[in-house]
């Protein structure tokens, strides 16, 4: 049953030439501190009572395969889509617009909304899932019958396009977009207790899950610039990583404070979850399919 609950949870919690003639030498910049790569953290470790009777290595092999099928199947289009004041306004003044103080006016004055601000926005999607996914349960402990801890790994290629738009007073001042990919890494752990119920004239019991995710680490390889500002390609690529590296090299916590906040998130938006399940339902709409 732990086995079966295991996986319906995580199925449906599915929770970057030389001239003839020898130029005159110029002087040779220092070069920036090369980045360092961005390895994946540590496994989270899990404690199992020796009391309790544990699943195979097979078990949980079979469980990781069944899982990645699932997740294949409910992937979300795109992954991630967040709007950073994106289509923001400000109420002006009709036929003020070059004034710096619209506001002398009085209420009665004509006003309309106008585009205002920094606008920014930004899509996650994945990257050919079914060849770049890889997705295991790296540890899986039962601590009673009723109670098993999970400790989840999964990588995939990400495109990524990030949308800048700057607004004054309804005129567009710029408008660009960076595309890149990379890829990405997550890794779980989450507590899951189960709980069944016998219902009159079923089979199956009706299973009330709480899943409580304790631990998330989010990390990323090498990340590539696809297009920026005009550029695409190789000169797309080679100003992407100028960016990057002299960010690296002037910010070098940066990064580690970007990752720390998408941790912070991933823990607030999984939360403690309930899930129930009507195994006979579900099973009967899998044999419909």
């Amino acid at each position: 049953m732990m086995r079966y609950t295991a996986t319906m949870v995580f199925g449906l919690v599915l929770v970057a030439g030389a001239s003839a003639q020898p130029p005159d030498p110029e002087p040779v910049p220092l070069p920036l501190p090369a980045p360092k790569p961005t390895l994946a953290p540590a496994p989270i470790p899990l404690k199992a009572p020796k009391s309790v009777p544990q699943p195979t290595s097979q078990e949980v092999a079979d469980l990781s395969k069944t899982l990645r099928t699932l997740t294949l199947a409910n992937l979300p289009e795109p992954l991630v889509k967040a709007n950073d004041g994106w289509g923001k306004q400000k109420e002006f003044v009709v036929g003020a617009v070059m004034l710096r103080n619209p506001k002398r006016f009085g209420a009665d004055a004509p006003r309309q909304m106008a585009n205002d601000g920094l606008w920014r926005r930004t899509t996650v999607t994945a990257r050919k899932p079914a060849d770049t996914l890889n997705l295991a349960i790296a540890d899986l402990v039962r601590v009673d019958a009723n109670t098993a801890n999970l400790a989840l790994d999964t990588e995939m290629e990400i495109d990524f396009r990030v949308e800048h738009q700057l607004w004054k007073r309804g005129i567009q001042l710029y408008s660009g977009e960076t595309r890149g990919h990379c890829k990405a890494g997550l890794k779980i752990k989450a507590e899951v207790v189960s709980k069944s119920e016998k219902l009159p004239g079923s089979f199956f019991p009706k299973v009330t899950l709480l899943i409580k995710v304790t631990d998330a680490k989010l990390f990323h390889d090498k990340i590539i610039i696809d297009h920026t500002a005009g550029l695409d390609g190789e000169d797309a690529k080679a100003a992407g990583d100028f960016v990057l590296d002299t960010v690296k090299a002037l910010k070098p916590d940066l990064e580690k404070q970007l990752l720390d906040k998408a941790n912070a998130a991933i823990m607030k938006g999984a939360g403690s979850k309930e899930i129930k399940l009507e195994l006979d339902k579900l099973l009967g709409t899998a044999v419909k399919k």
